[in-house]
Parts: C-alpha cells; structure tokens; sequence
C-alpha cells in the first residue's frame, strides 16, 4: 500500500504545481491589461521631457565598468505598450502589446506619438511583464525616477535573497553565491545606464529568493518556489540572462536540502528536481504568452513570428557571429576575462575560497565531501549548455551575457563552503553520506511526508 500512496502523493504534487503555473498565466495577462490601462498621454509627455535631458538612449553608451550599456533594451523597455490607436482596448493591447522603435527610432517616434501619431507595430513574443511596473511608474514620475526606483528595487531583491540563502545555509556560502556575481560583473552600473538590466536582475534575486524561502518550509515548497521565480523571470525579462537564476535556484534548492539533512542523496535528487522544474516552469510561460497571442492575433500569425524568432536565436546570421559549435561559451568566457577589470581578482578570490572549503570539508566529514561539492554544484552546467544551445543571442550580447561566467563560479565556489560548514547548534542531525555523525535532521513538514524519496 505504501508505494501506490506515495505514487498518489507525487502525482496530486505535481498537479498541484501545474494548477499554480497555469493559474500563474492568466495573472500575468490580467497584470499585462493593468498596465495597458494606463494611459500613454503622460509617458509620452515624461520621455519628451528625457529627450530633452538627454536621458533616452542613446544605444551602447558605455558604462564605464567596462562594457557598454544596454541602452538599446532601456528604450525597447519605456516604449513598450505605446503607440496603439487611443479608441483600442487595453485588452488587445496586452495581446498584441504595441511598441515603438528603438533607440535608433525612438526619438522620432516619440515625437511622433506627441502630435498624436498611431503606430501599427506589436512585440508579443516576449511577456513584457516590466510594464506592470515601468508604465504606471513613467506616467506619475517620469523615466530619472524609473532608474532610481528600478536600482533600489535590484538592491532590496538583492538584500532579501542574500538573507533567505544565509538562513537556509551560512554566512560563508551565501557571500559565495551573491558577491562574485556582483563583484564580476557591470551589474552596480545598470541603473544610472540600462535600468531595464536592473529590473532583470532584481528578478533573479526574486527567482532564489522563493526558492530558499520555499525549501526553509518543505523540500516540495523549495520545488514550488522554484516553478514561480521561473515564471516570474520569464514574464518580466527580455531574455536576457534566464541561465543565470536558473542555474542559482536549482543550487539553493540542493544546498538546503543538504545543509540540513545531510544526506546526498536527497539533495541531489530534489535539486535535480528543482533544476528541471525552473526550465519547464519558464518554458510554459513562454509558450502560453504566444498563446495568448494565437488566440487573439490569429494561430499562423503567431506560428511565423515564433519559427523566425527561435531560428534565429539558436543560430541566427549575425555581423561577427560564429556557427562553430560552442562559440557562444567561448566567446563570453573570453569577454568577460578581457573586458571586466575585476574578472582577475574574482577567479583569485573564489578559486581560494574553493580550496580553503574544499580543505575544511575533508578535515569536518571526510573526502566524501568532495563528491557532495560536485552533485550540488551541477546546476552551475545550465549556463554553459545556454551559452550552447543559444548561440547567436549569447555571441550577439555578450556585454550583458557575460554575466553568466561569473554566476557559474559563484555556484562552484558557494558548493565548495558549503560542505565545510558545520551543522547549526540548535540542530540535531545524522550525515548519511560522509563518515560523521553530526545533530540530526529536522523532521519535514507534516504536509510532505509521503514525498520522501
């Protein structure tokens, strides 16, 4: 009887996490019409006035952290939504979501909307989430405010995953999981010069900080924490950096579930588990978005613009671009190494930190440990496979893809502190995959018992 209701138990699991992301999908387009609701009159009024502050674009300014800026996404950004007929619905809108130019073309078309111009242009195969946030945010205070409001949001995600992954763990291994990625990346530049990063970013703090918060509830929580911060990132971010709290979530779900069991095996499945879910959870996302979009728009329609916009991504013709396999990995391991000034002194600082837990680990539990630093360090593998897999994008932006090369070594390096980290005092546990016995395990939640593996 024992393993039917255990089978029941995992199948009305993940019924239940399939009814929360698909629930998730009309939320989101019910946000996207309460951002179309909001008028365009005093957001275009409000970028007039950057236009003439010289605060909107223009494209690849540099950011003087040693890369450019994306600027070209920041004015992607504030002119998403603008531009349909004043008479159009705003639930249409958010189907087909109406856009400007870049910043090539956005001055002109803002000055265009400005005397009352209508544009016919529509950019619905991404989510455009942001503007939930960005509209609203433009039409009362204007886009200086965005960048200031968008920077403080980074610093607070920031603040709040760092203070969840340290109460799941420690100290040491949550530093490791947060400061090489800060420090080895353009990352404190984004706001004053490509806010639209600054919003992404904060979501990828968003994305592990459900997860640690979920696994401090249940092993199937951290799961659930997961599916959400995927959905979330996918519904707000332009595809930018996705490996990055993919990588990061599926990390934080295996580091917690060792930190307090001390067992592997558990660890490493519900990390694997937590890893893979993240990919489905922002795959659906995307998908039911050109859903939303078929229904409205019209299946074909839809169909053209998914097939040509995969194509190219994957292994699109571009200026510059290379078709050699693994390119895309190369390229942004080359670029972050020679263009970020503090590349040198992230490799040195993480690869000591590596050696110094690595050592401690032997020393607290045995050479064992070694192997637990690997297993739970597996996630890191998603940024390159991303690199792979979307070649054209990472070689097209490695200015801000880059960024994945230093979040993969913070995973290594947080996996390496992880394992030496001694058990917390108030905790008794039994270490089931070393040599050492250490204060045991805390029982799972009552709601999750049956989900043992």
């Amino acid at each position: 009887m024992a393993r039917p209701r255990a089978r029941h138990a995992w199948v009305r699991a993940v019924l239940r996490a399939a009814g929360v992301l698909v629930a998730l999908q009309f939320v989101f387009f019910g946000l996207l019409v309460v951002g179309q609701a909001v008028p365009d009159k005093p957001i275009v009024d409000n970028l007039m006035t950057a236009i003439e502050h010289g605060t909107y674009g223009p494209s690849a300014i540099p950011d003087r952290m040693g890369t450019q800026s994306d600027t070209f996404t920041e004015c992607v950004v504030v002119g998403t939504g603008l531009g349909a007929h004043p008479e159009e619905s705003a639930l249409s809108r958010a189907a087909r979501m109406p856009r400007i130019d870049n910043c090539q073309g956005g001055v002109r078309d803002i000055q265009a909307l400005a005397q009352g111009a209508v544009f016919d242009t529509d950019y619905y195969k991404y989510w455009a989430g942001y503007t939930i946030f960005t509209r609203p945010i433009l039409a009362i205070a204007g886009m200086e405010a965005l960048r200031i409001l968008s920077g403080t949001l980074m610093i607070v995600c920031l603040v709040a995953a760092f203070l969840a992954v340290r109460a799941r763990t420690t100290t040491a291994v949550a530093v490791a999981l947060f400061l090489p990625f800060v420090a080895g990346s353009n990352l404190l530049s984004t706001p004053s010069t490509s806010f639209s990063q600054s919003i992404s970013i904060a979501v990828i703090f968003v994305s592990v900080l459900l997860t640690a918060w979920g696994a401090g509830r249940s092993r199937y929580t951290g799961v659930l924490g997961a599916v959400v911060g995927a959905a979330l990132f996918c519904y707000v971010d332009l595809l930018t950096t996705p490996a990055i709290p993919w990588a990061m979530s599926g990390f934080t779900l295996a580091a917690a579930v060792w930190f307090r069991e001390r067992s592997l095996k558990p660890a490493a499945m519900w990390g694997a588990l937590g890893t893979v879910a993240w990919a489905v959870s922002f795959g659906v996302t995307w998908v039911s978005r050109w859903a939303f979009g078929a229904a409205f728009l019209g299946l074909d329609r839809t169909i053209d613009m998914v097939r040509i916009n995969v194509g190219f991504r994957t292994s699109g013709n571009w200026a510059g671009v290379s078709d050699e396999f693994g390119a895309g990995l190369a390229r942004n391991i080359d670029f972050w190494w020679t263009s970020i000034p503090t590349a040198h002194l992230v490799v040195t600082g993480c690869l000591i930190a590596m050696v110094v837990g690595l050592v401690l680990a032997v020393r607290r539990g045995g050479v064992a440990r070694w192997g637990v630093a690997l297993v739970v360090s597996l996630p890191a593998a998603v940024i390159p496979f991303w690199y792979v897999v979307v070649s054209n994008h990472s070689q097209i932006h490695m200015f801000f893809v880059n960024r994945g090369v230093p979040a993969a070594l913070a995973v290594l390096t947080a996996a390496c502190l992880l394992v030496a980290a001694r058990p917390r005092s108030t905790e008794r546990r039994v270490e089931r995959d070393g040599t050492s016995e250490e204060p045991a395990a805390a029982p799972e939640t009552a709601s999750e018992p049956a989900l043992r593996p």
